[in-house]
């Protein structure tokens, strides 16, 4: 096949409050709003331009479960950094609920959590 015909990727998140994860996202993320469809949808980007988040105002949460694994993967989604320690004392700073750094294999990484629960990973 080749080069893939596909350009980017959206990822959709559910929410509780549209309006606190908008806030959440932009601040603690940096991510920019380029569609706002009160009080459904929110779609947002990454700095490239090739990631799309799109929060959905949603009912019932259930977060789920990554599957047990030798690889210690325990979140669906992972954000990528140069500097792990930065981000962290940043995010800290601004309050977010972030976990310890941790270092597997000379990948260091902490999990970080939104305000519904939605969990994610950043590392190096």
């Amino acid at each position: 096949m080749g080069k893939t015909p596909f350009y980017g990727v959206g990822i959709c998140v559910p929410v509780s409050d549209l309006k606190r994860s908008t806030e959440w996202y932009t601040t603690m993320l940096g991510f920019e709003v380029t569609f706002y469809d009160e009080p459904k949808a929110a779609v947002m980007m990454m700095n490239d331009e090739k990631i799309t988040f799109c929060l959905v105002q949603a009912y019932d949460i259930k977060q789920p479960r990554f599957s047990r694994n030798d690889y210690g993967v325990g979140q669906y989604y992972i954000f990528h950094t140069k500097d792990v320690q930065g981000v962290h004392r940043l995010l800290q700073e601004k309050g977010a609920n972030v976990g310890d750094i941790h270092d597997h294999d000379g990948i260091q990484g902490f999990s970080l959590i939104d305000p519904d629960g939605n969990l994610y990973g950043v590392v190096n």
